[in-house]
């Protein structure tokens, strides 16, 4: 399991829990639908730069703290790139290096996301 995984799941279950009853079923929606997009993200790396799940973890990590967003919106961005680039050849490392370059900042309110992007209050990092 790669580093940001396990954390990822704490957070979500804290910003389910915080949430209340009425939330619930779509925080945990959205915190699966980014989960979704990661380990997407996370295999179009493998198989483009031939790396682990770990290597292509910390690509994606590497991408996301340039841009200063959470590593789900650096993944929605990568795929969103590639699927635009519509390359008949498919993904090649270029391609690929295109798509990760491509990750850029996001300007929108903070209440609009319903998943933390630190640890929860009164954690430790």
């Amino acid at each position: 399991m790669s580093s940001f995984n396990h954390p990822r799941e704490t957070y979500a279950d804290s910003a389910a829990t915080a949430a209340g009853p009425d939330r619930m079923d779509e925080t945990v929606s959205a915190a699966l639908l980014g989960e979704t997009m990661i380990e997407r993200a996370k295999t179009v790396v493998v198989v483009a730069r031939r790396v682990d799940e770990d290597e292509a973890a910390r690509i994606l990590l590497d991408a996301a703290s340039k841009a200063h967003i959470p590593v789900r919106l650096a993944a929605d961005q990568v795929m969103c790139a590639l699927q635009a680039d519509d390359d008949h050849a498919g993904i090649t490392q270029e391609t690929l290096a295109h798509a990760l370059g491509s990750v850029r900042p996001v300007e929108r309110p903070q209440e609009d996301d319903p998943l933390p992007t630190g640890p929860p209050a009164g954690r430790a990092a």
